[in-house]
């Protein structure tokens, strides 16, 4: 072990000057310095001023002995190496020792082999917790250099590890005061408490899944954040890390209103209708749930636009398509088709139910003044999904329940079964 010599301070506490300078010139050998004393209280105060790597004191001292010089120096640094020197007479100064949880002790008369070891074998323990404290504080200076909030979770999904972007993000000085915030009473992800149990559930989710909202303190905003999650298989340790997207989000948000909204009446548009009708029924062929549509048209609006302009036909398209909107459920879907024709996609709403829905609109439009004291009226087609059905066949058949309904007289609903076809 000698590569360790050299590399720590000691501070030497002696009483008898024959003793200490023999041990002076070995201590010399092995340590970086030695700073040396005659007694307790003259070590506590050297101690003080140069904080040395090791301690090594005998017990019995003038003054103050190393049992008390020792206990002065634990409550300044509780992991402070120190050996105790000591005769076998001293069993009651061993048991206080031992109760100080102190580096070690050598017999007197001290062979200088047994004490350069010790001295050696601290100093190497030394030297592997300085390159450990070294190595902690290299990740946690790369931690804090990352743009986005880190977080480690152990096996038991403990955080023990977390970035200055996390900490500063809640308003936190360390995990325990997050965790003393948050823990027990605020969900902070998707309803799962801040330890890591939630990580398992994201790492199931698709990657455009892993989106979360937190909620900024600095200025009490929503923001967006990518959750990405590294499950270590061999520690079986969690690392996750928050990349905030609000700008990115809002830019993607403002993308799908104009791609999926109206111009015109401000409802989505066909090609939201269709995306939504897709996932519908897919999530029916999975789940056997009834799904409905109701397809209408305003009646004779091309008599319409011809007697009152297009502008006006342009605010009534928009005060029907508000008018409708406000009637809807929050989990159906309401589009403009096209022109003068709207849609609904009704989730969970059997062909009875979807008559009756029809019905409710039809009136409400009906009974409706619009601008200027304008009237109009609407003919509706009505279905239900089929066993088999693809986007185009469920279509087509509300389609032709609509132009049943306008043959018929117009004004009025048509449905057309499953059972009819």
């Amino acid at each position: 072990m000698n590569e360790y010599k050299n590399i720590v301070t000691v501070l030497y506490v002696e009483d008898e000057d024959g003793v200490r300078k023999g041990f002076l010139r070995t201590l010399n050998r092995y340590a970086k310095e030695v700073y040396e004393a005659s007694n307790g209280q003259e070590g506590l105060e050297l101690y003080k001023i140069h904080r040395p790597d090791i301690v090594v004191t005998d017990i019995k001292m003038p003054k103050m002995n190393g049992i008390e010089m020792s206990k002065a120096i634990k409550e300044i640094d509780p992991n402070q190496k120190i050996i105790i020197t000591t005769a076998h007479s001293e069993s009651s100064y061993l048991l206080e020792a031992i109760t100080l949880q102190l580096s070690g002790y050598i017999l007197k008369p001290v062979d200088k082999n047994i004490l350069k070891d010790k001295i050696l074998e601290l100093a190497k323990q030394q030297f592997i917790e300085v390159e450990i404290h070294k190595s902690r504080s290299l990740i946690q200076e790369i931690a804090n250099f990352q743009n986005n909030m880190l977080i480690v979770y152990n096996k038991s999904d403990k955080m023990i590890f977390t970035n200055q972007m996390f900490l500063k993000f809640f308003h936190v000085t360390d995990i325990e005061d997050f965790l003393s915030k948050y823990d027990s009473d605020c969900d902070i992800i998707t309803n799962c408490q801040s330890n890591g149990e939630w990580t398992d559930k994201f790492l199931s989710y698709d990657d455009d899944k892993r989106v979360i909202s937190l909620r900024d303190k600095s200025d009490d905003t929503e923001k967006m954040f990518i959750v990405n999650i590294k499950k270590i298989e061999s520690s079986e340790h969690k690392i996750c890390t928050f990349t905030e997207v609000t700008k990115i989000a809002k830019k993607k948000d403002e993308f799908e209103k104009k791609a999926f909204k109206d111009e015109l009446t401000q409802i989505f548009n066909r090609a939201k209708f269709n995306m939504r009708l897709a996932d519908e029924i897919i999530y029916h062929q999975l789940e056997q749930n009834e799904l409905s549509i109701l397809f209408f048209d305003i009646d004779h609006f091309k008599m319409f636009n011809d007697t009152y302009g297009h502008q006006m036909g342009d605010e009534i398209l928009f005060s029907l398509a508000s008018l409708i909107n406000n009637s809807c459920r929050k989990t159906d879907l309401f589009a403009r088709w096209g022109g003068e024709e709207f849609i609904v996609l009704l989730p969970n709403v059997d062909l009875v139910s979807a008559m009756r829905i029809a019905e409710a609109k039809r009136v409400l439009i009906e009974n409706h003044t619009f601008k200027d004291g304008l009237k109009v009226t609407c003919s509706f087609g009505v279905t239900t999904i089929a066993e088999g059905d693809d986007q185009e066949s469920f279509l087509k058949r509300v389609d032709d329940a609509l132009y049943i309904a306008k043959e018929n007289g117009r004004n009025r609903i048509e449905m057309i079964s499953p059972k009819q076809i």
